[in-house]
This record gives C-alpha cells, sequence and structure tokens, in this order.
C-alpha cells in the first residue's frame, strides 16, 4: 500500500514482485488495524482522510492509510495552537484574495481512526480539503523540490524565491506570478519562516498545463522560534523578512525576468489589503493572542510594509 496515496497522480509500485492479494492485504490491515502507511510530506503529523457521512459527519482516518480528500493536521505536542494559527492565516488570505482550499477546524472526537500511539493531544485539528482530488480522479502536482531535483531535506538549502518566480513566469500565466508574490509578501508580514521549496507546488488541471497551486502551510512561525527573523529561503539577495523591500523585490523581478511594475504594484496591493483585512479580523479568527501580538509587532518591521505605509 506503501506509494499509493501520494501527492498528485503519482503512484510507486516496486520494481520486482507481486503485489499481495487484496484478500492478504486486508487480511494485514484487519490485524493491524492502526498501521498506518504515512505519505503525505512534512513534518507535523498529519493524515489522508475522508468525509464520513455517518453519525453526524466527521472525517475519517481510513484503516489502510490510503483514500480520502482531506487532509487532517494534528495538534502540535511541541508548540500550542498550530492548527488554529494555520486556520487563522489561511482564512486571512483568503480574505485577501488569495487561492486557498477549503478549510476546517474540527474536534478531535470528531476524527475517526486516529492510530495509537499518537501521544496525549489537546485542542483541535486542521483539516483541509486536497485540491489534488477529485470526483474524476487525482490532479497531478509537483512541489519545488521535485521541480529543482531537490532532495527533501536540501529544501531549506537549494534554490530561493527569484528561482521560483523565474519558473513561474516561464511556464504559468501572469496571474499566477502575481498571486506568488501576494503569498510571498503575506507569509513575510505574518513572519512564516517556513516556506521552503516543498510549501510551493504546480499543479497540472488538465495533466498538461502548469499553474500554480492553491495556497497551503500558510502560518506565524515566529511566536514558537524565538529570535526568527529569516525566511526559509532567499527573497533574492538576502533571506531577512525586516529586509525586504521595494529593491529587493525589484531586483527579484529583474533577474527572474519579470514585470517589475507587476510585482511592485501587486506587493503593494498586497500590503494595503493586509493592512486593512488584518485590522478589522484579527480579533475574530481562533488563534491565540500572542500569535495576534507577535504578528503586530513584527510586520511593521518588514520594509516593504513601511514604504507602502508613506
Amino acid at each position: 500500500m506503501l506509494g499509493r496515496d501520494l501527492p498528485g497522480a503519482v503512484t510507486v509500485l516496486p520494481t520486482e514482485g507481486d503485489d499481495a492479494p487484496a484478500d492478504e492485504e486486508q487480511a494485514i490491515v484487519e490485524a493491524r488495524p492502526n498501521a498506518l502507511r504515512f505519505s503525505l510530506a512534512g513534518v507535523q503529523l498529519k493524515f489522508s482522510a475522508f468525509e464520513n457521512d455517518k453519525k453526524g459527519g466527521g472525517l475519517t482516518i481510513p484503516a489502510e492509510g490510503t483514500g480520502g480528500s482531506w487532509i487532517v493536521k494534528l495538534p502540535s505536542q511541541q508548540y500550542s495552537g498550530v492548527p488554529e494559527n494555520e486556520f487563522a492565516m489561511m482564512t486571512i488570505a483568503r480574505m485577501m484574495g488569495m487561492d486557498v482550499p477549503e478549510i476546517r477546524l474540527v474536534d478531535l472526537d470528531a476524527v475517526s481512526g486516529l492510530p495509537q500511539g499518537v501521544g496525549e493531544l489537546h485542542g483541535r485539528a486542521l483539516a483541509i480539503k486536497r485540491f489534488d482530488r477529485t470526483p474524476e480522479g487525482p490532479v497531478h502536482i509537483e512541489d519545488f523540490a521535485q521541480v529543482f531535483g531537490v532532495f527533501p531535506d536540501q529544501k531549506y538549502d537549494k534554490g530561493n524565491y527569484r528561482l521560483i518566480g523565474r519558473v513561474l513566469g516561464i511556464e504559468t500565466s501572469t496571474a499566477d506570478v502575481a498571486e506568488f508574490i501576494r503569498r510571498l509578501v503575506f507569509s513575510t508580514l505574518i513572519g512564516n519562516g517556513d516556506m521552503h521549496l516543498k510549501n510551493w507546488s504546480l499543479i497540472y488541471p488538465d495533466r498538461r498545463t502548469r499553474a500554480l497551486s492553491p495556497a497551503y502551510d500558510l502560518l506565524s512561525t515566529i511566536p514558537y522560534i524565538k529570535g526568527e527573523d529569516t525566511a526559509a529561503l532567499n527573497f533574492s539577495r538576502t533571506k531577512k523578512m525586516a529586509a525586504l523591500s521595494k529593491d529587493e523585490l525589484a531586483h527579484l523581478a529583474a533577474k527572474a525576468e519579470l514585470s517589475e511594475r507587476l510585482v511592485i504594484d501587486t506587493a503593494r496591493e498586497t500590503v494595503e489589503r493586509f493592512r486593512a483585512v488584518w485590522e478589522a479580523e484579527k480579533k475574530n479568527q481562533p488563534m491565540a493572542a500572542k500569535v495576534a501580538d507577535t504578528i503586530d509587532t513584527h510586520a511593521p518591521t518588514v520594509e516593504l510594509y513601511r514604504e507602502f505605509a508613506k
């Protein structure tokens, strides 16, 4: 079963030997009902799940670990309120006009099939509708570690946002380039230091045409890491979030061969929308007060924020 529920439309099969008969696989599952196969990339514990229309709804993690049109991300045992943080940031991003999949905060008792041994969990889980699954079948996606031929353990070390922009400028549309700049500026303003290569993806809706996938893994990391002040990758010349400026974006645009006017205008619009939406909605979101307070302190330190506030 390993390799059958990978992101996108890829299936990995053994090079030698035959699959076990279906009844034999089922016998293994029945003997080990919690023997889940983890195949969704990332550090935070997450599972593929399907919507359960019985018993009042909720989500079910299949015993065999495959299938499902939702991703369930469990609360962190190390950091409190991570699902609520991500839900709030994704919601703010949607309100600002970014492409965000359907998301829900769900009580843990509404998630069935959780494996034994995950530890004592508190809070709620975050459920994200999978954009690589449709009623017609899987939709292929390709994260930028794959695009650049980089191993997952090098997702912070190889590549930069300028190169991602360059690929999008060549392979996708002007609208996708603008969306990339929106997410980049937004992630900087909220203090998201984890937008590495695997948190940006191309999607192939018709299996041929490339586009920037919907956003995912948008959250503020600075409340959890003392002294966090750098992005996951270089923008163009710097990784310092506070140093993101019109000049840095102009350099990115020039090196990536993107329209400087498009990049700067999109950045200005994003800062303006962030200021308006954040002030109006931050108290309505389920994130901890510490998260909101940290962003309130951080955002004005970003040079771009100050430049467009003038």
